[in-house]
């Protein structure tokens, strides 16, 4: 996936979950989507997409510090279970 998917995909979380404007609120997370897109592959960004859309389901928007946590865990558990890079 695609950082700019992976906005999209939570764009959407956002309008359907929470009442907050998605477009505006998802595009925060952008620059950890790349960082994380830069560093290992698609499936970590689907992965962590995947992760902070759960969260958002559960009606909790998690601040850009939160997210950036959240895609350092993703990372260490890509590179022990993919090998790394």
């Amino acid at each position: 996936m695609e950082p700019e998917e992976a906005v999209r995909q939570l764009e959407y979380t956002i309008d359907a979950s929470l009442d907050d404007v998605g477009q505006r609120a998802a595009a925060s997370y952008r620059p950890t989507f790349e960082r994380v897109a830069e560093r290992a592959d698609g499936g970590a960004v689907y992965e962590l997409a995947r992760q902070l859309s759960a969260t958002v389901a559960d009606g909790e928007r998690p601040s850009p510090a939160a997210a950036n946590r959240r895609a350092e865990r993703v990372l260490d558990d890509w590179a022990y279970t993919d090998g790394g890079e």
